[in-house]
């Protein structure tokens, strides 16, 4: 087996804005994870639009947008590997995300577009996509994935929040069978829409939301949102948050919606994570890390002791892509990708299904 493999990741979020990639290198074993390089490729108007409203579109809408957006991924994912393989060489795995177009897990299941044979055949490397499913068939909430690198990557954090179009967290404990993560509110999709009420595509840095003022009966009607009754393991989708932004489209000056969105994910975020009284570090990434405004709100609720560290930018942007080239590395030696602590299955699970042949490249796949 060779000392190192370079996988390339790849995340598609819920918030529509683009593309994420991320090269790294994973030492033998799946110990050390070197985050080589990464790139944004934004979403087009046309599909920013598209993949918004794909959780509400027909089936045979949905199967011509498939087909569409895998090509135009094939095109990101050609012209990446094109300038990084001089350097490091033509990757030997992809953990393809994908899109989600549903996920309910009680319901009909989950579901991601993106056809991951025609790139495996187009490019001539083996993807490993649809990570969710086998969690969801031994009675798991299918997500969220990123918990187990977590707590691989950042031991020396007691918890990671990541800030994209919905939050989720991740309580680290130093045996993994003990990590608990769940998604806790939505985020990023909430502010977005907000900000796009003032013809903006985001409120760069909470600039806007800083002047505004909390609405006090829009909040309250906030604090009525079922889902934060429910205990972990608990996930969500675009789709549920569709009472939160009636809510915020009800206040009426777009400063103050954004204010009180800000104000009360903070707030959520605070209550919710059940910090160990001992204190510690909490590890902040995703898009809303670059939301300073969100970031100081949310370290003003928390508990005395704990303190806020976002990373290098890298990390920031790349981290849930890289996790998925990690977890596809972990998929093709048939080891866990999710935890049964954090998603509620049956025992913890080996995700992914695998287009092409990775034993082909040089590795094999019954490594621990």
């Amino acid at each position: 087996m060779g000392e190192s493999n370079v996988v390339l990741g790849t995340m598609s979020g819920t918030s529509c804005d683009g593309l994420d990639l991320a090269l790294c290198r994973i030492g033998q074993g799946g110990g050390r994870i070197e985050l080589l390089e990464i790139r944004q490729v934004d979403y087009p108007a046309h599909w920013v639009d598209a993949l918004r409203r794909l959780g509400n579109a027909p089936e045979a809408e949905v199967a011509q947008m498939e087909g569409e957006w895998s090509v135009w991924v094939f095109h990101a994912l050609e012209d990446c590997i094109q300038h990084w393989s001089a350097e490091y060489g033509v990757p030997e795995l992809i953990g393809f995300s994908g899109h989600t177009w549903y996920h309910e897990p009680a319901g009909r299941g989950t579901a991601a577009i993106g056809d991951a044979e025609m790139l495996s055949q187009k490019l001539g490397i083996p993807v490993v996509a649809d990570y969710r499913s086998a969690d969801v068939e031994a009675g798991g909430q299918g997500a969220p994935l990123v918990p187990l690198f977590d707590a691989h990557v950042f031991q020396e954090y007691g918890c990671c929040i990541n800030l994209g179009g919905i939050a989720n967290a991740t309580l680290l404990s130093p045996e993994p069978v003990q990590v608990r993560a769940w998604d806790v509110v939505g985020c990023n999709l909430l502010l977005n829409r907000q900000a796009r009420r003032l013809g903006v595509d985001f409120d760069a840095g909470g600039s806007v939301a800083s002047q505004g003022q909390v609405d006090v009966l829009a909040k309250a009607q906030l604090d009525q949102w079922t889902y934060l009754e429910q205990t972990p393991p608990k996930s969500l989708a675009a789709e549920d948050l569709v009472e939160l932004h009636r809510i915020l489209e009800g206040v009426t000056h777009p400063p103050d919606a954004l204010c009180t969105a800000v104000e009360w994910i903070a707030e959520v975020l605070g209550s919710s994570l059940e910090l160990d009284e001992r204190g510690g570090r909490i590890l902040v990434t995703g898009g809303g890390a670059h939301n300073g405004y969100l970031v100081q709100r949310i370290a003003d609720y928390l508990p005395q002791g704990w303190s806020i560290h976002v990373p290098e930018t890298a990390w920031v942007n790349g981290k849930e892509a890289a996790a998925f080239a990690w977890l596809a590395w972990r998929t093709v030696h048939g080891l866990p990708t999710s935890l049964a602590s954090v998603t509620g299955a049956k025992t913890d699970v080996c995700g992914g299904r695998v287009f092409g042949n990775f034993a082909a490249q040089g590795e094999q796949s019954d490594s621990s």
